[in-house]
């Protein structure tokens, strides 16, 4: 971890990373495997899939005090099979510079039969400017912890399909 990113790696034994891939590209699932608990669901405009970076989908979300806001996540990476990554943004809002990102690379062979894959997640606070935003909200605003929560019911989703 920087100061300024946190990034989670896990190993994900028997599932390509496609199929992880595919997954997240279908924003239901990000509130069906929220290790956070700041998902409630999915906003009314958003796509059933997302297909390309520029792309926005929206969120319901629940902030740490309880309170209730929507998000809209702007994609800007879409590298299928590979990485997909998104800012989220205040409804009707630009991006205030925090940039989540999920790589996944085949795992290393290992002389084993099994496929599996290196899933990186990555909080980016990089570019956040706004000093209000970053005297109110100590990031990143979801633990590695949680993080990891998250990966894990992604695996757990993809092995009920």
């Amino acid at each position: 971890m920087t100061d300024t990113a946190q990034t989670v790696t896990a190993r994900v034994d028997d599932l390509s990373p496609d199929v992880l891939f595919a997954l997240l590209a279908r924003p239901a699932n990000h509130a069906a495997a929220d290790g956070s608990g700041m998902l409630r669901g999915l906003s009314a405009d958003t796509p059933e899939v997302i297909t390309a970076a520029g792309e926005t989908f929206g969120m319901e979300m629940t902030a740490e005090d309880g309170r209730e806001y929507s998000v809209t996540n702007h994609v800007t990476a879409f590298e299928p099979g590979r990485r997909i990554a998104w800012m989220p943004a205040g409804r009707g809002r630009e991006p205030v510079g925090v940039e989540w990102s999920w790589e996944f690379e085949p795992s290393p062979d290992d002389g084993a039969e099994a496929v599996g894959t290196i899933v990186s997640v990555t909080c980016d606070w990089s570019r956040v400017t706004d000093e209000a935003y970053l005297a109110k909200f100590t990031l990143p605003r979801v633990s590695a912890e949680k993080v990891r929560g998250t990966v894990g019911a992604m695996v757990a989703l993809a092995t009920r399909r």
